[in-house]
């Protein structure tokens, strides 16, 4: 789609994010950013960004690496794996709607998994 109705080439855009996660050993930090390198890896469209902001209102802090596993494929879950206790307990809301955004879990996936975790309570 030509936003220009010319032939102007369309930019193309990139977005590098660096993001500091509070760790409590050397291993965990580099764990951390071995991750979210591979994270930084995928590709992202404005699709990612919109899910995002749809992501952020939900109480994402109750979802664990466990409970997404069967909504990643086998490499992702094993990346996420690597930084479990960061994902699980150390993260924002922010970052884990980035997060599950970029690796593209559908949102209706993830409202099913609060449900069914807020029902279990």
């Amino acid at each position: 789609m030509n936003l220009w109705n010319d032939e102007r080439k369309i930019p193309k855009i990139s977005i590098n994010v660096k993001i500091k996660v509070k760790t409590d050993t050397p291993e965990e930090f580099a764990a951390w950013n071995s991750v979210f390198g591979y994270i930084m890896k995928k590709p992202r469209t404005k699709l990612e960004f919109i899910t995002v902001n749809s992501l952020r209102k939900l109480p994402l802090h109750e979802l664990t690496v466990e409970d997404l596993k069967r909504y990643l494929s086998e490499e992702d879950y094993t990346q996420l794996l690597k930084i479990e206790g960061i994902f699980n307990y150390k993260l924002t809301n922010d970052i884990k709607a980035f997060i599950l955004a970029v690796l593209r879990l559908p949102i209706k996936n993830i409202e099913e998994l609060l449900n069914v975790k807020s029902n279990a309570i």
